[in-house]
């Protein structure tokens, strides 16, 4: 009898813990599944940039976005409040694709391609997308528009249109060995990008960007970015070079009505630091149609 006792002990004992293991690999399947992504209902991915030279057709396939940008913002607008967004940077393994989870509707979504080096701009609303000289400026893209959002997964595809006018220096002569600073002031134009018309902000920005020179070799390029609120303006531009105090003046040399354009590259080149310097103007190196053709 007593050994019957302790077989069905022992049988209920195997059969618990039998019934522990199956409940306690049940909850760690389910727990597991819980923490599973959502796939999302909407992806949006970057298919390519405009006004940017390509030989082969503008496909996520073939474009190399990080070539032209370092980071990217998604953003979701309804009824004109931001209600989603996804900031990426280059090292990521999904730079240029992200899915998101939306309730059906019709929404505006932004898509914003740029380089700056403090981060992101202001958000909030794509008719004033701040950007400050903290973060920089940089060669900038962007995409708005309307997206039907329905129960069943679908994909959009961007294609990007840039933003700004660059104005290039490039510097023939050698900077004297006590100049380790250049310090760009210009006005003219606008730190602040209207998504929805793709040009300047109604901000008129006070621009500078700072550049170390150790860490650019002779010839000197420099690239100083601005939107334009139209299609042609003139910027007023102090350049300075400055010794390793970033308070003391070597050199300053000030250029008054430089003609841009949108979407277009005016170029200076020649010495700067000789006496006796000359810079020769030209525009639009790689961006499309020459646009100026002046000697200075």
């Amino acid at each position: 009898m007593k050994t019957n006792n302790c077989s069905l002990i022992l049988l209920l004992a195997v059969m618990g813990a039998a019934m522990l293991s199956s409940c306690e690999k049940a909850i760690l399947e389910e727990e597991k599944a819980e923490k599973t992504p959502d796939e999302g209902n909407v992806i949006l991915r970057i298919a390519g940039f405009r006004q940017v030279p390509f030989d082969t057709p503008a496909t996520k396939a073939v474009v190399d976005l990080a070539t032209y940008c370092t980071r990217l913002n998604f953003v979701v607008y309804k009824d004109g409040t931001k209600v989603e967004s996804v900031s990426q940077k280059k090292e990521d393994s999904n730079f240029g694709e992200v899915t998101m989870s939306l309730s059906p509707g019709t929404y505006k979504i932004l898509a914003l391609a740029h380089s700056s080096t403090g981060g992101n701009p202001t958000l909030s609303d794509p008719e004033k997308i701040q950007f400050t000289n903290a973060l920089g400026y940089s060669d900038t893209f962007s995409y708005y528009g309307d997206i039907e959002v329905g129960n069943e997964r679908k994909a959009h595809d961007v294609l990007l249109n840039r933003n700004v006018s660059c104005l290039r220096f490039t510097v023939s002569d050698p900077a004297p060995a006590d100049a380790e600073w250049m310090h760009f002031h210009y006005t003219g134009g606008s730190g602040v990008l209207n998504a929805v018309t793709g040009m300047g902000g109604t901000v008129n920005s006070k621009q500078e960007k700072w550049v170390n020179l150790k860490d650019y070799p002779t010839p000197l390029t420099f690239n100083l970015y601005t939107f334009l609120q139209q299609e042609t303006a003139n910027l007023q531009v102090t350049v300075k070079a400055l010794a390793a105090d970033k308070e003391s003046v070597l050199l300053e040399r000030t250029f008054t009505d430089v003609p841009m354009k949108h979407q277009m590259v005016t170029e200076y080149s020649g010495s700067f630091f000789d006496s006796g310097y000359g810079f020769g103007l030209k525009a639009e190196t790689d961006w499309g149609e020459p646009y100026y053709q002046t000697e200075y």
